[in-house]
């Protein structure tokens, strides 16, 4: 069976969603960790899975608690940003929460927050210049406005 039968199989399917086709290599092999091609809300989805420790909305364990505490787990930084990176998943503090998120082209993100039982998706033109500018904006978004009003704070005036 293909990665990508399989992640239809015991991924796409509990969340309640289809995958569309993955890019192969030149044998044939599916990437599967690029290219996904999600909407928001299938991004949702798979965000809600890792906030309830692998689970799908039925409660069926999809993915094991363990791979996702695991995957969590800072284990370098990034010499650009110094953001954290565990499996697959990038780390930062950001108003004094840990953000744990998933980093998709051209400002495509998956937040989580556990503290807060928060997940915030977002997405961008993938065709806008990858500046950095364009990324401060969502984690200054996320930081500023999104967490303060959730946590119960108060939001930061606008820049």
């Amino acid at each position: 069976m293909s990665t990508h039968a399989y992640a239809q199989r015991v991924l796409a399917r509990p969340l309640g969603f289809r995958l569309r086709g993955w890019t192969t290599d030149p044998q044939g092999i599916h990437f599967g960790g690029n290219e996904m091609r999600m909407t928001p809300r299938e991004m949702l989805a798979f965000g809600t899975l890792y906030l309830n420790g692998g689970r799908a909305p039925d409660g069926t364990q999809v993915v094991p608690r363990v791979w996702i505490d695991s995957s969590w787990v800072v284990r370098t930084h990034s010499p650009f940003n110094g953001n954290g990176y565990g499996y697959g998943w990038w780390h930062r503090r950001l108003a004094g929460h840990d953000v744990h998120f998933a980093w998709g082209f051209g400002g495509q993100f998956v937040f989580v927050v556990p503290e807060l039982r928060l997940v915030v998706v977002t997405t961008s033109d993938p065709d806008v210049e990858r500046e950095r500018g364009h990324l401060d904006a969502i984690y200054g978004l996320l930081e500023r406005e999104i967490l303060p009003a959730v946590g119960g704070g108060l939001a930061a005036p606008p820049l």
